[in-house]
This record gives C-alpha cells, sequence and structure tokens, in this order.
C-alpha cells in the first residue's frame, strides 16, 4: 500500500525553472548573514503532510526548539495530502511563501532532487555543526545522489514478508521459507480452495523487492533490463503460471493487505504498515512477518522518510538546525509510538523492542536500500505495471526479457 508521490506538474517544472535561473540564491546568502549579525530570532517553516497525530507531535517540537536553538523559531505548516502539497508548492515558490524545509519518502523523492528541488547539505553541516553520525550509514546512503547529501535521515524500515501463521501450522509445515524456492513449496501446500498461496501485488513497491532479492535493481533507469531483474521477473510469472499467485486487482480488492486481511491469500511481500492496517481490519489474524527472501542474495528495499531543505530557503543554515532538531530522541520516541522505527542508531534498538512481531526484520536494516527508480518515477512504475498486467491478467504473450527490454528502450 505504498503511497509513492504525485508527480511534479507541469506548473512545477516550469517554477523550478524559474527558481534555478534566479539570481536571488546570493540575496538570500546576504540575509542569512544580516540575520546573523543581528542576533534577531529567524522564523523557519516546516511543511508535512500526515496525520492529527504526526502534527502534535511536530507542534511539541516545535514549542520547545528554543531550548536548543534560541535563535529559531519553528512554524509547522500540514498539508492534508501529498497531493495537495505537490499542487500547492509551485504558487508557493513563486510568492516566496514555500516552507524552508519539508518531510519526504524516499519512494519518490529522487525525481524531485535531480530536478533541482532541494539544496544538497554538505557545507551547511559543517557551518551547522549538526552530527550526521548519529545515523547508521545505510540511511544516509539513501539520501545521498552524485555524492551529495541531501537529507537529514528520520525514520527507516526494511520490507517484509508475512505470513499467515494459522494457515501455516494447519498445513503442517517446518520452519518459515528463507528462500524464494521454499516460498513456491510452501505456496503449492497453501494453495487451497479460495486461498492462494501467495499474493503478488503488480506494483512497483512489491515487484522491486523481488528484483532486489536477485542482486538486481532499476539503477536510476539505466539497469532496468538487467539479468538479475529478468530472472527476479520469471519467478513472478512463473508462481502466476503455476496457480500459485493472486493479485489483488482480479480479487476486486485495492492493494495486497485487503487480500491478506480477508485471508484469501496466505503469504506476501508488505511493510511495517500492515500492523496497523490488520489491528483494525481483522484482529484476530496471527501473522509472521519475516525478511524479504533470498532470490540469490539477502535484499529488500528500504521505506524511509529525511528532512530536506528547499533550494530557494531563506535561510538554509537556521532551516538545517531545525530540520536536524526533528530528529531529537523525545521527537523519535513520540513517532516510535506510532510504528515508525527511528532512522537514529541509539532508538533503533527500542522500536525492535516495542515491537516485537517485527523483531526478525532487524538484520534486514543492514542490506536494504533504495528503489532506484528513474527520474521520471510515475511513467516508470506505471509501465511496469502496465506491462506486467497486460501479460499477467491479458495474456500478451510476453516473456520477462522482453518486458524489460521493453521499458529499458523507453529510459535509455
Amino acid at each position: 500500500m505504498r503511497k509513492v508521490n504525485k508527480k511534479i506538474t507541469s506548473m512545477l517544472l516550469l517554477c523550478l525553472a524559474l527558481v534555478v535561473g534566479l539570481t536571488g540564491c546570493g540575496g538570500n546568502e546576504s540575509a542569512d548573514s544580516a540575520e546573523a549579525k543581528t542576533g534577531e530570532k529567524v522564523t523557519i517553516n516546516f511543511g508535512f503532510w500526515g496525520t492529527a497525530q504526526d502534527l502534535e507531535i511536530y507542534q511539541k517540537a516545535a514549542d520547545n526548539i528554543s531550548k536548543q536553538y534560541p535563535e529559531i523559531e519553528l512554524k509547522i505548516k500540514q498539508y492534508p495530502s501529498s497531493e495537495q502539497f505537490w499542487n500547492t508548492l509551485p504558487g508557493e515558490i513563486a510568492a516566496g511563501v514555500a516552507p524552508d524545509f519539508i518531510k519526504l519518502s524516499n519512494e519518490g523523492a529522487y525525481e524531485y532532487i535531480n530536478k533541482g528541488l532541494f539544496a544538497p547539505i554538505d557545507d551547511l553541516v559543517k557551518t551547522t555543526g549538526v552530527d550526521m553520525n548519529r545515523f547508521p550509514e545505510t540511511s544516509k546512503e539513501i539520501w545521498n545522489v552524485d555524492g551529495k547529501q541531501y537529507g537529514i535521515p528520520n525514520s527507516d524500515m526494511p520490507a517484509m514478508f508475512f505470513i499467515n501463521e494459522q494457515m501455516w501450522k494447519d498445513a503442517g509445515l517446518g520452519e518459515y521459507p528463507k528462500t524464494w524456492d521454499e516460498v513456491v513449496e510452501a505456496a503449492k501446500v497453501l494453495n487451497k480452495g479460495k486461498v492462494k498461496g501467495i499474493i503478488i501485488n503488480l506494483d512497483a513497491f512489491h515487484i522491486t523487492n523481488y528484483v532486489k532479492s536477485f542482486g538486481g535493481g532499476w539503477g536510476n533507469g539505466k539497469t532496468i533490463n538487467s539479468p538479475e531483474n529478468v530472472k527476479a521477473l520469471e519467478l513472478i510469472v512463473d508462481m502466476y503460471k503455476e496457480g500459485l499467485a493472486v493479485t489483488p486487482k482480479s480479487l476486486g480488492f485495492g492493494w495486497d493487505g485487503e487480500v491478506f486481511g480477508n485471508e484469501q491469500g496466505a503469504m506476501s511481500t508488505g511493510g511495517y504498515w500492515y500492523k496497523g492496517y490488520l489491528k483494525d481490519a481483522n484482529p484476530d489474524l496471527k501473522y509472521v512477518a519475516i525478511p524479504v527472501p533470498k532470490g540469490t542474495t539477502n535484499g529488500s528495499t528500504m521505506s524511509s522518510d529525511a528532512y530536506m531543505v528547499l533550494k530557494d530557503a531563506k535561510n538554509k543554515e537556521a532551516a538545517l538546525k531545525a530540520a536536524y532538531y526533528m530528529t531529537n530522541d523525545e521527537t523519535q520516541t513520540a513517532f516510535m509510538d506510532l510504528g515508525f522505527n527511528p532512522a537514529v542508531t541509539a532508538l533503533s534498538e527500542q522500536y525492535f523492542e516495542k515491537n516485537p512481531e517485527f523483531k526478525a526484520i532487524q538484520p534486514a536494516l543492514e542490506y536494504s536500500s533504495d528503489y532506484g527508480y528513474p527520474t521520471d518515477t510515475k511513467r516508470f512504475t506505471d509501465e511496469l505495471v502496465k506491462q506486467l498486467e497486460d501479460l499477467v491478467l491479458g495474456g500478451s504473450g510476453k516473456s520477462a526479457q522482453q518486458i524489460l527490454d521493453d521499458i529499458q528502450s523507453q529510459f535509455k
């Protein structure tokens, strides 16, 4: 059920072109220097989309920021949704009232970074004294593009593989699977009546986890048709051909969690969001969460978010300080209670103590990595899903190699 941020509209692209072309950056630097000399309090605006619980946590952080940074006044702006944010941002940039920093998911971040929306923070880290050593290398790498750091990590969580515990026990199966070969064999046993052995949502998030488990990846568009990726897609296609797999669309469901929650599929790739959903949708369902099974290697996606300083922020140093402050222990612990694993090494262990059902996933923090989608993310994910649905649901007859070769030719 991962929700990728909507694409920047043509209006935003035009606005970005104007922003990049303006000479106002020098003016921002002068303003920074003037404010530093006068010692006046600087107002920093933070924009995010999320829940009322998120807002409560952020507002408390804003109320207390002066304890660490007395020169900063932090104001919070909540957008109703990511769509609202990206639709509103062009006008805010043009009017000079855009947030100074925002929180962004890595599933669609590369596109916005590549189009110049955010400021690299390497030099700002040096001048502000922000301690980036608090965050694990795997988290920082997700937000490092072309050797430049763009984000202060906030939370991260590897993808998971979910198993209906009761179905597994009733089938007399033993240890939980570690490889896709073991998954296939288990699916054959679990595939009974209205229950399919495995749910494979033909969605970029899920497909990417199969790809990474074979040592593959999209390479930001450069390695779409790699042998590793082909092998992963062949596995998916074969499970459909054998009648072991089901996609939510074929059952009239919107996403994989619904199929799993309605107990019409015994296994599925997924994420930490399953916990909250199943608590309401099927509180009696017992499940097990394990790392994404191995194809040829340990590999899975890392769902991460970070704080990003906008390129046209009026005071980038103060914005970075405020963003860094959001990762303080108190704020991170509050988000931990909502199910987020803090991207702070010292706190991450506590997360797995509070969420023991995810303890088996902890080792995957060491090897999970970014999605690696091309810059034109939505066009890529739409095409990937369309081609697989045309094969699995429409009987296009294409091979996995042909599908990926075709998509690769569109993203040279």
